[in-house]
């Protein structure tokens, strides 16, 4: 299938993208069904269906209604399914359609209106003009923006926009450690986020009912290309398309600085927005995974170089470990209260259980090595 709309605020095309660049960590070459603009010669990924099952060489895919008239990825010499829309179809003529907004839809071929699956209802990590971010009450359903895994690879990443059941909007990571609140809606923007009001997005609509709790958007210049969404490194966004520059201009961007983000440098880092770039391991600490870390996922964090000796049942008078001091750290999330310590030698008096973990001291950080 490859259909693109000709007229519209956000001309898009669905095909199935290939990820040759995956080759560069991976022997085999992944296929993804996407959307993305066909006016932007900068591919930009939009929506992708089988992020968590790509297509993988040497299967060769064939997108086609199904037997149950749900849309399907095939696998063409099997005819095995790769991904489907799974919908619950009560009728045997559906055709699938690319609406001009960027809809996938999935509807009877002889009532437009009897749509039985849309793309709009599970988004990745792009929120499209027209389209919800929230909850219908009454079925369940929670439409939310979920960051991709790395640069390249179009599975889920850890990081989440969502609203809340209550109407809040919240940027949280691994769906359970909110880092960025949006505040409440004030009839223009939600409070906390007053920068959204500015000439990139300028039309909100907010619902918040028994039935449903959600917020969209659209745009009053219908050539404007606009892309609104939630980065690898969890980050929302709004950016437009600029001709002239043939590339992206951020208009707004939540948290500001990446050290904002929760865990942005997975364990053991320290994150410094004055540095280029901004993530490095704690002293005594080495990359997990040099190769995530290059496609920009560092979610292994860093690893220990040496085993601490307060782990094994050695007498604590003669214990190894030493401490360290982390100059200008902030508390973390949750942080929990310790035995103040003024010193790196009476924190490292302790004991075992205190060494496993960071210890956090006015604006000093001492770390067992």
């Amino acid at each position: 299938m490859h259909s693109s709309a000709a007229t519209g605020l956000s001309p898009t095309t669905a095909s199935l993208l290939s990820a040759s660049s995956s080759q560069a960590v991976s022997p085999n070459h992944k296929s993804y069904l996407g959307i993305w603009f066909n006016k932007v010669p900068k591919l930009t990924p939009l929506w992708t269906a089988n992020g968590e099952n790509p297509v993988v060489d040497p299967t060769s895919p064939e997108l086609a209604i199904s037997g149950d008239r749900n849309l399907a990825i095939l696998d063409h010499a099997t005819k095995s399914i790769i991904w489907s829309t799974d919908a619950n179809i009560t009728t045997n003529d559906t055709i699938v359609v690319l609406l001009n907004n960027g809809n996938l839809v999935l509807r009877s071929s002889s009532n437009s209106s009897k749509i039985f699956w849309q793309s709009f209802d599970y988004p990745t990590d792009t929120l499209f003009a027209g389209a919800k971010i929230g909850w219908d009450k009454v079925t369940g359903l929670n439409r939310r923006l979920v960051s991709r895994k790395n640069s390249i690879d179009q599975a889920p990443g850890i990081f989440s926009l969502e609203l809340g059941l209550n109407g809040d909007g919240h940027l949280l990571w691994n769906s359970t450690e909110p880092y960025k609140s949006s505040g409440d809606w004030n009839g223009r923007y939600f409070g906390l986020a007053p920068e959204m009001i500015g000439v990139v997005m300028p039309n909100f609509t907010f619902i918040h009912n028994d039935q449903e709790a959600y917020f969209t958007y659209t745009m009053y210049d219908d050539t404007a290309i606009v892309h609104t969404a939630i980065d690898i490194f969890g980050r929302g966004f709004a950016a437009m398309w600029l001709e002239g520059s043939q590339d992206w201009l951020i208009h707004y961007r939540q948290p500001i600085v990446h050290c904002d983000v929760y865990a942005i440098c997975g364990p053991f880092t320290i994150c410094n927005d004055n540095k280029d770039p901004f993530y490095d391991c704690m002293k005594g600490f080495s990359v997990r995974s040099p190769k995530d870390w290059e496609l920009d996922d560092r979610t292994g964090g860093c690893m220990r170089n040496t085993p601490l000796s307060c782990g094994s049942s050695k007498d604590r008078t003669g214990l190894t470990d030493k401490f360290y001091p982390v100059q200008s750290t902030r508390l973390p999330h949750n942080a929990e209260n310790v035995q103040a310590a003024i010193s790196g030698d009476e924190c490292s008096q302790g004991g075992g259980t205190q060494m496993k973990d960071v210890l956090l001291v006015a604006t000093k950080t001492f770390i067992s090595l």
